[in-house]
């Protein structure tokens, strides 16, 4: 398991905990995202409860690209997914990426109300 991603609990619950904060160049939000889906692959839990931390993160095209791509390829495991830290333009671009992927990855301003509404 990579050292960014470790579970945590919440109301008794596992949550997949994500740490995807202050990536400043593609190469390394690339190589984090990768490590994300493959871990997410290889678990192949239908249910998982999934929380990412971008904060500080910078994003561009073929971040959002992959990104993309990569929520389609793991979409099946998640019962439910979603992501902190994300400025005003982040979540313009993960509310598209919600309606050409069919999911519902909701964004968050903070932890404590993502992990509640996780758990829900």
């Amino acid at each position: 398991m990579s050292e960014r991603i470790r579970p945590i609990f919440h109301n008794g619950k596992k949550i997949y905990f994500s740490d995807w904060t202050n990536l400043k160049n593609t190469e390394d939000a690339l190589k984090v995202m990768k490590e994300t889906s493959d871990f997410v692959v290889k678990l192949g839990q239908k249910d998982l409860l999934e929380l990412i931390d971008v904060t500080g993160s910078y994003g561009n095209t073929e971040i959002f690209k992959v990104l993309k791509e990569i929520n389609n390829k793991v979409k099946h495991f998640n019962k439910k997914k979603a992501f902190v830290g994300l400025s005003s333009p982040q979540r313009v671009i993960l509310n598209t990426i919600n309606i050409f992927s069919g999911t519902s990855v909701v964004g968050f301003d903070d932890i404590e109300s993502a992990k509640d509404w996780l758990v829900k």
